[in-house]
């Protein structure tokens, strides 16, 4: 069989399901997608769902829809450390945004909220919605080899029910085919890093609910003397409150060496973490999991483009994996339909690795640097059963030995808030070395070192930064927006002020000629929306007559201080270099 189609997307998950919705919906191009699996997810798996994420999913017009199905931030109040979930505590932190004086940041930074939204509750609905707009899904199909010419991408895929081999001819395939992405294998492309350990998953589900009626949280560490060396540390992670669970383990040792636990074994080591010996329990499924430092070289060869975690390969530390994964579609998908409609040049489609690779970097950099701090944690408990009942004793002393190690522990306790509280790696993502930004040589970028990119938020419309959510409204009886809720769907979008009518208009001449969907608005008094706060007028950048030019993903393109005429040929400039129509 032979079957054609403009874009082939092998995966879907996370990315590979917002990618094939945002081309869809916003720009519909129907592409194909492949999937080995049966279906969407099985397992919870990715559950962090941070407001970047949540921003492309209300630019779908899916917000509504996935905060009915997800639990709300107040539940994931808190991390704990615990003997058991019925015994001692040791310690707990505020998490993903409760802490009560940083709830403003959080709020300030998005219109979105943060949620616990499990992969097996998010997929569905992208497929599903990705069906209505024409996608083709093909699941049960394995990706076997490709090979691309000047023109055409040519795969061969198999259906592994009845081994039907077809040849999918596409002008662009993407990889977005998980952490042993054949694809990128296929592209030779090199991983950096390392695979540096193993775990072990239990989804369960267990009414555990009196455990959790004082101290809400997603995680729940589990640390105790008695821990087998397969499942030194194990850790509690809400699915749904408070009666199921994926249940991880984390071996002593990290030689890598892969461990089989009978039920039996993950029984009796399940009900020591509870602290219950005969608690009801229902076992869904187990399975082992690879902790990852890695991340891929390049991102793409001519016609073929990987994301996702095809690319960036880690922990689940600050749950960045699936939401990154979001963004990267996000970054993709504007490109993709660009150059697939003829308003772009192939060229943009280079900034895919300029742009997402150092982000991939950072994450994949952050979550190990946690899971180390984590280790750190668990080294001061004990690994073994002798270290931890010296451990816990010594803590329970009233002497200087049993000071300084409860000293010790509660200051690496404090650094886990980086990983529960780190709005920054959450949010900040800059593109500042990309063909596809322009910047004038005399707009100097925020000075990022000024900054604790880990935990703050950069607010700047500078070329290359995301776009600052701002609440804007049309009067004083409509209701507000966002900033992010006029830009993105699929358009270019021009913010300009009291003077900028000039602007406007170059904006509907540039969007006539070049065929591109161009939305302009004022900004200010007796404009299109008011500054309901007056916060547009801090953060814009720009004088009120100037134009603040966003990508439809959300970034800055490009800004200019307002001039006296040459409106049109300046926005026509920005634009060709920002859609990469000169090379």
């Amino acid at each position: 069989m032979k079957i054609d189609t403009q874009v082939l997307i092998i995966g879907a998950g996370p990315s590979g399901a917002t990618l094939s919705l945002l081309l869809a919906k916003q720009y519909g191009i129907k592409s194909v997608v492949v999937s080995r699996h049966k279906g969407t997810a099985n397992t919870p798996r990715a559950h962090i769902f941070n407001q970047r994420a949540m921003e492309v999913m209300r630019d779908l017009d899916l917000e509504e829809t996935l905060s009915q199905l997800a639990v709300p931030s107040s539940a994931m109040a808190h991390t704990s450390w615990s003997y058991s979930l019925a015994g001692r505590e040791y310690g707990r932190l505020w998490s993903w945004g409760n802490h009560p004086s940083r709830l403003g940041e959080y709020r300030s930074a998005s219109p979105c909220e943060m949620t616990d939204l499990p992969q097996s509750y998010l997929e569905p609905v992208l497929v599903e919605k990705g069906r209505e707009y024409g996608v083709e899904y093909r699941f049960n199909h394995e990706f076997l080899t490709f090979k691309q010419d000047e023109e055409h991408v040519e795969t061969i895929v198999r259906d592994r029910n009845d081994a039907t081999e077809t040849i999918i001819r596409s002008l662009f395939l993407i990889g977005a085919d998980g952490a042993r992405s054949q694809v990128l294998e296929t592209l030779d492309i090199p991983i950096l890093g390392r695979q540096l350990n193993t775990a072990f998953n239990v989804h369960i589900r267990a009414d555990l609910s009196k455990y959790f009626r004082h101290r809400p949280g997603s995680l729940n560490w589990i640390l105790n003397p008695s821990a087998p060396d397969w499942s030194a540390v194990g850790n509690f992670r809400m699915v749904r409150p408070w009666n199921e669970f994926v249940v991880s383990m984390h071996p002593g040792n990290r030689n890598g060496e892969p461990f089989e636990p009978t039920e039996g074994d993950l029984r009796e080591r399940l009900c020591q973490m509870i602290g219950e010996k005969d608690i009801p329990i229902e076992i869904l499924s187990a399975y082992r999991w690879t902790i990852n430092d890695q991340v891929a070289e390049s991102w793409q060869k001519n016609r073929v483009m990987c994301i996702g975690d095809a690319t960036h390969r880690h922990p689940p530390i600050n749950g960045l994996g699936s939401n990154t994964c979001i963004s990267d579609a996000f970054n993709l998908a504007w490109k993709l339909a660009c150059v697939l409609k003829g308003w772009a040049g192939r060229g943009i489609l280079d900034s895919l690795t300029q742009e997402r690779k150092p982000v991939g970097e950072a994450i994949v950099r952050r979550a190990n640097a946690g899971m180390e701090v984590h280790r750190e944690l668990w080294s001061i408990i004990g690994l073994t059963a002798d270290e931890r009942e010296t451990a816990l004793k010594t803590m329970e002393q009233a002497d200087q030995k049993g000071e300084a190690l409860r000293e010790r522990y509660l200051t690496v306790l404090e650094k886990v808030d980086d990983e529960v509280q780190a709005i920054g790696i959450q949010m900040n993502q800059f593109y500042l070395d990309s063909v596809a930004i322009i910047a004038e040589l005399k707009d100097s970028q925020p000075r990022l070192e000024q900054y604790n990119l880990l935990k703050q938020v950069v607010v700047s419309t500078h070329p290359g930064f995301h776009l600052p959510h701002v609440w804007l409204a049309k009067d004083g009886q409509s209701p507000r927006v966002s900033t992010l809720d006029l830009a993105g769907h699929g358009a270019f979008t021009m913010f300009t002020g009291i003077g900028g009518a000039e602007w406007k208009a170059a904006a509907r001449i540039c969007s006539s000629e070049f065929g591109l969907p161009i939305h302009a608005y004022t900004i200010g008094i007796g404009c299109d929306f008011m500054d309901a706060y007056r916060d547009w007028r801090k953060v814009r950048g720009v004088t009120e007559d100037g134009i603040v030019l966003v990508r439809p993903d959300h970034f800055i393109a490009w800004r200019s201080n307002g001039v006296a005429s040459g409106h049109e040929l300046m926005l026509e400039k920005a634009l060709r270099q920002c859609l990469v129509m000169d090379r």
